[in-house]
């Protein structure tokens, strides 16, 4: 197998990670009351919105590097693979808010505002789902 083609297999295989973790938040965030009580459903929430922000990261600096541009930090390589990807602003500052979400998710930096994270995961959702659309086309096309 050539380095070309596991490369595109790696990327193939992260992007299914990540629709993967799209798909089970869809299907188990629920309704926000039940989130805001229900400290189970909370952990495994946030737990795998962790993961899935890491896997945008992830494959971002993937097609930032494969694109012959310099890596940098979380936020700077997503806008770098945002513009790779032609996605709009808004879309980009989702992916970037699901990043520091994810920050603060880890870090519980001042605590973690549940109803807050609540909103976040449904706004951030959408514009991860925008980027993995789009990086599946530019691995296609």
């Amino acid at each position: 197998m050539s380095k070309k083609t596991a490369r595109r297999e790696r990327f193939f295989q992260k992007l299914s990670e990540l629709e993967d973790r799209i798909e089970f938040i869809e299907k188990n965030l629920g309704e926000r009351e039940e989130f805001l009580v229900n400290r189970i459903k909370r952990k495994a929430m946030y737990k795998e919105f962790q993961e899935l922000a890491e896997i945008s990261a992830d494959l971002s600096a993937m097609l930032v590097k494969d694109s012959g541009k310099c890596l940098e930090d979380d936020y700077s390589n997503l806008e770098k693979a945002s513009s790779i990807l032609g996605l709009d602003e808004d879309t980009c500052y989702k992916l970037k808010k699901g990043n520091g979400l994810r920050n603060v998710l880890v870090h519980e930096y001042n605590g973690v505002i549940d109803k807050q994270a609540y909103e976040s995961i449904h706004e951030v959702l959408l514009g991860i789902k925008s980027y993995a659309s789009a990086l599946e086309k530019w691995l296609k096309g």
